[in-house]
Formats: structure tokens, C-alpha cells, sequence
């Protein structure tokens, strides 16, 4: 396989282990008993999801996210160089 084919398949697991971390996190945080219906519903927001994640506590959902966007961003800027 060539490396157009890796970096292909580097997006797609890369990119739906985001999507699973984001929907988890979202998951939790509506779920937060600690948080007020305006960030509940702030949570709905794609990038205020790990900051209000991070404001309720949860640690290791946020930074994960994080991570998996960098590396997928990474990825995807390899091919463009």
C-alpha cells in the first residue's frame, strides 16, 4: 500500500476515535449534575464541548479530545506538505 492509502486510513480511525470521545463527552455533559442548563446546552457547541467538560470536572475526556484533534490535524496538514 502506499502512503496516500495509510495516511487515508490514519484519518478515518483517527477521526472516528474523535467522533466517539466527542459524543461521550457530550454525553457526560449533559448528564452533569453539576452543571447549569446554559452549559448544558453551551455543551451542544462542537468546541465549547471540552471546555465545558473541563468546567464540570472531567479531566482525561477533554484532554483526550484535544489530542485526537491535534494528531488528526496533523495528519491532515501532512498531505497538504
Amino acid at each position: 500500500m502506499t502512503a496516500a492509502v495509510w495516511l487515508l486510513i490514519g484519518w478515518i480511525l483517527v477521526g472516528a476515535a474523535l467522533l466517539v470521545v466527542h459524543l461521550v463527552l457530550l454525553w457526560l455533559c449533559v448528564r452533569a449534575p453539576n452543571l447549569s442548563l446554559a452549559m448544558k446546552l453551551l455543551s451542544l457547541v462542537p468546541v465549547a464541548t471540552p471546555v465545558v467538560g473541563w468546567v464540570s470536572g472531567l479531566r482525561v475526556q477533554p484532554i483526550l479530545w484535544v489530542v485526537l484533534l491535534g494528531v488528526y490535524v496533523a495528519l491532515r496538514l501532512s498531505f497538504a506538505g
